[in-house]
């Protein structure tokens, strides 16, 4: 099959682009892909990331860049730097060897800490942050743009659908912390003043999610909203059929737009779940590219936010049109919003209250 896959890459390459030589290059921690003709000079990106910090995100966001540099047909070199953490030392050694690189635009897949001392450092090049949003770093420089999903918009768009008494799940990692605070927010500055709101910290393996939910009766017709991963928001709404709750509603965002939901779950611990997604747009040629190299930008929106990105970096290196046509308004990409159920065989859009 990857052969296949990759004998297909090879043929949309050939159909989109006319006699470029391909060089694919690869040293000590870094490695790169360079498309040179004598007609244009290659657009050069670097990708700024700590594989110990953001694991397999580190390779799986560079073949996203690649996938959808590829099918932009335009002539480009793509390296990795790798760090050994987001320290403001290593990612000044970083920008150091990019600038003798001669880089164009600068991807960086870094946390919200290492965001910040990214900022902290003096550079012009442009660099796209795909993890993390405006809204968490205000004093960034204006050579910075930030793809994170808006996770407030997001809560926003589930808040019609919030009963009067809420019950969060939520685990302790800096998402999830966050997602409980941002969700308390928008509910008692919107809702009556018959509101009640309960929250459930959730343990690393979801062990105790049996005894969070040892009386079942305070659940009933309250909306439970699940920022916890996938795996344990599964057994979580196992565990409601279980007990015979009959929570009103079982609310989510961008975290569990995830197939693995449908294949852990059984239809009737679902049939009341509805999410909140942002990966909508789907420019036919990146979502080709980046499908036949197996990149997930249809539910992991990470990559479909470093797909966004590189899109924008061939856009002002190169002076043409973007493919997506999101709005880029103060540095931020701004995402839609749509809400969807969890049905029996996918997610389909939510017509009706």
């Amino acid at each position: 099959m990857k052969i296949i896959r990759f004998f297909l890459l090879f043929v949309l390459l050939i159909i989109d682009s006319s006699a470029r030589d391909i060089v694919i290059r690869k040293g000590g921690s870094a490695s790169s892909v360079q498309i040179s003709e004598p007609i244009m000079k290659p657009i050069k990106i670097g990708i700024v990331s700590s594989p110990k910090v953001i694991g397999k995100y580190t390779q799986s966001l560079y073949n996203v860049s690649l996938a959808t540099l590829m099918s932009r047909r335009n002539q480009f070199e793509i390296k990795r730097y790798d760090m050994k953490d987001e320290s403001i030392v290593s990612l000044q050694e970083a920008m150091d060897h990019l600038r003798n690189d001669g880089v164009d635009a600068v991807l960086a897949p870094l946390t919200a800490s290492g965001a910040k001392n990214l900022i902290t450092l003096s550079s012009n090049l442009p660099i796209y942050i795909p993890t993390v949003h405006k809204r968490d770093l205000e004093n960034a420089p204006e050579n910075f743009v930030f793809g994170g999903i808006d996770y407030v918009a997001q809560i926003e768009a589930l808040l019609a659908y919030m009963s009067d008494s809420i019950a969060i799940f939520y685990d302790d990692s800096s998402v999830g912390t966050q997602l409980k605070s941002i969700t308390e927010e928008v509910f008692l500055a919107h809702k009556s003043e018959k509101k009640k709101i309960s929250a459930y910290s959730v343990d690393t393996k979801g062990d105790n999610i049996v005894s969070h939910l040892s009386k079942p009766a305070k659940f009933n017709k309250s909306s439970v909203i699940i920022h916890i991963p996938v795996v344990k928001s599964a057994i979580l709404a196992s565990q409601l059929t279980f007990n015979g709750i009959k929570a009103r509603n079982i609310l989510s965002t961008q975290i569990n737009i995830d197939p693995t939901l449908l294949s852990l779950t059984q239809y009737i611990d679902r049939k009341n779940m509805i999410l909140a997604n942002s990966l909508i747009e789907f420019p036919s040629h990146i979502y080709a590219a980046n499908m036949l190299m197996n990149n997930d930008i249809a539910n992991d929106w990470i990559q479909y936010s470093t797909s966004i990105g590189i899109d924008y970096f061939v856009s002002i290196v190169d002076h043409s049109p973007r493919e997506y046509t999101m709005r880029i308004v103060h540095a931020q990409v701004i995402y839609p919003v749509e809400l969807l159920r969890a049905k029996e065989f996918g997610f389909e859009p939510v017509t009706s209250k």
